[in-house]
């Protein structure tokens, strides 16, 4: 896979928070960060601007990696303790939705990963960790093709409550009042697993395509918008009344009961799928 495309900025459009270098190349503007790849082996994530909403993600991401250490499950930290940006090892594979998007993935790798994203989320539970935003580009495919879940900008620590809720696809409906919990990371997780074994996210088809409808000003852009929460109120809906995907075709137990209830870690491990 090629490297990411560096993204040109006049000076009159990006003011940089942190201090600029020739080695570094701006690969996007998010809502909150600047990320770079430096080197061609480290991304470097920084805040968007100096104001509050922009450094907390970033150091929350920081505090989480240093909470985990290392584990070969979980993306490598190369920033130390500092909360002020992260960096972390660049995966040339890219993460686990572009890599199974763009390569043909047998099922003893599909098995495989299946095993290594449920364990990944079982070392950040131990820790007391909620992930708070998991799905398949969470989740990076290295040099070895095991997986390392990383992005912990939204994630939630004992008495430091999330930073937002799941996409509509992976959230579990419940009292959004309430602090996230083990629970609504394993709907999350299941949600993420019929992505790597289907190759789209759940009721993908009520979302419009993004290769179809590119907007190119400001009333498609609301028109785009609009669709997008109308599927999400969908997806809502089916979820509450407990109408989710049909996994009797994947070759997976996927972790939707009728219930609507979810399984464990250890439940998940021994159901002979993995």
């Amino acid at each position: 896979m090629p490297p990411p495309r560096e993204i040109q900025f006049s000076v009159s459009q990006h003011r940089p928070v942190i201090e600029q270098s020739s080695n570094q190349k701006l690969l996007t503007i998010g809502i909150f960060a600047e990320v770079y790849l430096v080197d061609q082996k480290t991304i470097r994530k920084a805040p968007r601007s100096r104001s509050d909403e922009d450094i907390l993600p970033i150091s929350r991401e920081a505090t989480i990696y240093n909470i985990i250490g290392n584990h070969p499950q979980i993306a490598e930290c190369l920033s130390g303790e500092r909360t002020d940006l992260v960096e972390v090892k660049y995966y040339k594979q890219g993460d686990l939705a572009a890599f199974t998007k763009n390569n043909k993935i047998t099922n003893e790798l599909t098995s495989r990963s299946f095993g290594q994203i449920i364990e990944a989320v079982a070392v950040i539970h131990h820790f007391g960790i909620i992930h708070s935003d998991l799905v398949l580009r969470q989740l990076f495919n290295d040099d070895d093709s095991n997986i390392r879940l990383g992005d912990f900008n939204s994630s939630q620590y004992p008495d430091h409550p999330a930073l937002k809720y799941e996409k509509a696809t992976h959230c579990l409906p419940r009292g959004y009042e309430l602090a996230n919990a083990v629970s609504s990371d394993l709907f999350a997780l299941g949600s993420t697993l019929y992505e790597l074994v289907t190759g789209y996210a759940p009721y993908s088809e009520l979302y419009p395509k993004a290769e179809a409808f590119l907007p190119r000003d400001h009333d498609e852009i609301r028109a785009q918008s609009g669709q997008q929460q109308i599927a999400d109120f969908q997806v809502e809906q089916r979820y509450i009344k407990h109408d989710f995907p049909d996994v009797s075709r994947v070759f997976v137990v996927i972790l939707y009961s009728g219930a609507g209830t979810v399984l464990s870690h250890q439940r998940m491990m021994r159901s002979g799928c993995i």
